[in-house]
């Protein structure tokens, strides 16, 4: 009979304890906490006036899913009261090309603490878990945006017995509400992806991870199988592939609705904006850009998926961006989002969109040193702004 099982009848609730922290101790998280984690998940953050909340809802656990291909979801949890969460932090990986090869990645995400503890710690204890139970030479990734303070104090600093962060680049998410016809529009044709079509979208992917790193290792594939939890909310005609004049596919992208399981909700608005709301909404339906919700309402846009083309080629991403905002239009949403490293020389074409934009930077943290030397810097950062 085997003791150990007998002792922790479900793995996940093995305690990890260190000799920093006697009160608290590292769990994973289990599906008795997913409402907890709703909770926890949807603090508030900041946002030029704006308080959001950023929520996972009706199931944290499983909108976890199409953040990471393995979730690794770590919650922090009173010795004396194993079920209660008080804090939680994904390290899940991600698979994705680095360097042109298929590796990857853990990425720090959803560093969340309950209000009444929040303080060094539990934070401690979370890094003393970091420290002792993943391998020295793991390299974490971390996106916090830049109005996001606390969470920046929190990764984006030296502290002792922490792994370093190592700042990489710059990214930024536009909300596109209007974008500019291209001239060259009509040089190109857009196809709704179909099942005949995957073998074509996989082996694009492959061309694209030569010039971007990070870029998941996407398989269209799954969208077959209708409930594969990596492509939640999406189907096949959901992606567009880009041809031109020769039938070459230069470009492909999706739109992603992620309203039925992710939420963007507005908390509070400053005075000013409070004062402003009701012209700018007036503006806002003559402009066709998007409107402010009501306190407690959310946004309703679209999230752009693998948004790729050559990077050199602003023919067919300034199509893309305006095929994608026909598109946003034809399904009844106002705006998409889509996400750039500030590196990316498409980001050029942005300029000729009318945009909301959110500034973010994009950091690496190790406990072996600096880990730029592992990545090709001559490759884009690539981000799904649906996955961030």
């Amino acid at each position: 009979m085997d003791l150990d099982v007998l002792e922790h009848p479900l793995d996940e609730m093995v305690l990890y304890r260190s000799k920093n922290e006697s009160n608290f101790a590292v769990r994973s998280a289990t599906p008795a906490d997913d409402e907890q984690l709703m909770k926890l998940s949807a603090e508030t953050v900041p946002s030029n006036g704006i308080t959001l909340s950023y929520e996972r809802y009706p199931s944290y656990l499983a909108a976890s899913q199409a953040q990471y291909n393995r979730p690794d979801l770590k919650v922090v949890v009173p010795i004396d009261n194993p079920s209660f969460v008080v804090a939680m932090m994904n390290l899940g990986w991600r698979y994705c090309y680095i360097n042109g090869q298929a590796d990857l990645m853990r990425y720090v995400a959803d560093l969340r603490m309950h209000p009444e503890y929040r303080g060094g710690k539990v934070m401690r204890l979370l890094m003393d878990y970091v420290f002792d139970e993943i391998p020295q030479n793991t390299i974490f990734e971390s996106v916090v945006l830049n109005a996001n303070v606390v969470a920046a104090n929190i990764l984006h600093q030296e502290r002792k017995g922490f792994p370093l962060p190592y700042y990489f680049d710059d990214i930024q998410t536009y909300t596109v509400s209007q974008a500019k016809k291209p001239k060259t529009f009509a040089h190109y044709r857009f196809k709704s992806l179909t099942q005949d079509a995957i073998t074509a979208a996989n082996g694009f992917i492959l061309k694209m991870k030569d010039h971007y790193n990070f870029l998941p290792t996407y398989d269209f594939n799954g969208l077959l199988e209708g409930h594969h939890p990596f492509w939640k909310g999406m189907s096949l005609s959901d992606f567009f592939l880009i041809y031109n004049k020769d039938d070459q596919l230069v470009g492909l992208y999706g739109l992603w609705n992620q309203k039925s399981f992710k939420q963007t909700r507005v908390i509070d608005y400053s005075r000013p904006l409070k004062l402003m709301k009701p012209f700018y909404n007036v503006y806002a339906n003559v402009r066709g850009v998007l409107s402010l919700p009501k306190v407690k309402g959310t946004f309703d846009y679209l999230m752009m998926h693998s948004p790729l083309c050559h990077p050199e080629d602003l023919e067919v991403f300034s199509s893309l961006i305006f095929h994608a905002k026909e598109q946003t239009k034809h399904r009844g949403k106002e705006t998409y989002c889509v996400t750039l490293a500030e590196n990316d020389p498409r980001i050029r074409w942005m300029k000729n969109t009318t945009s909301h934009i959110l500034k973010a930077k994009h950091y690496f943290h190790s406990f072996s040193g600096n880990p730029y030397g592992k990545f090709d810097r001559k490759r884009i950062s690539y981000f799904d702004v649906g996955r961030i």
